[in-house]
């Protein structure tokens, strides 16, 4: 796990465009941290967003977008947390508040 921490370390990864993203992380690191923390693909991927399928491609291979690369990146920086993650997600799915003024009137 330490050699994963350190591998998304700021200025490790020369990154000049957000396409270059996907290609900084690195998918078997990835995978053996999940496996280390004995995470289900569906588990580790939902903190992110993302569905177990979706997961499953990326770490097979498939080009990560760059949200989900920054999201990672900053997860694995310990920029951010499962706790941060979360509280994120409940405020996403939080139902919009009533009472506020309709457009039309």
């Amino acid at each position: 796990m330490e050699l994963l921490e350190h591998h998304w370390q700021a200025g490790t990864h020369p990154v000049s465009t957000a396409g270059e993203l996907s290609s900084v992380i690195d998918r078997v690191l990835i995978i053996a941290y999940r496996k280390k923390k004995k995470e289900s693909q569906r588990r580790f991927w939902a903190r992110f967003g993302v569905t177990q399928s979706r997961g499953s491609r990326f770490e097979s291979g498939a080009e990560i977008p760059a949200p989900v690369s920054i999201l990672l990146g900053l997860y694995f920086n310990k920029t951010i947390s499962d706790g941060d993650l979360g509280r994120a997600e409940r405020v996403l799915r939080r139902p919009e508040p009533t009472g506020f003024i309709s457009q039309g009137q």
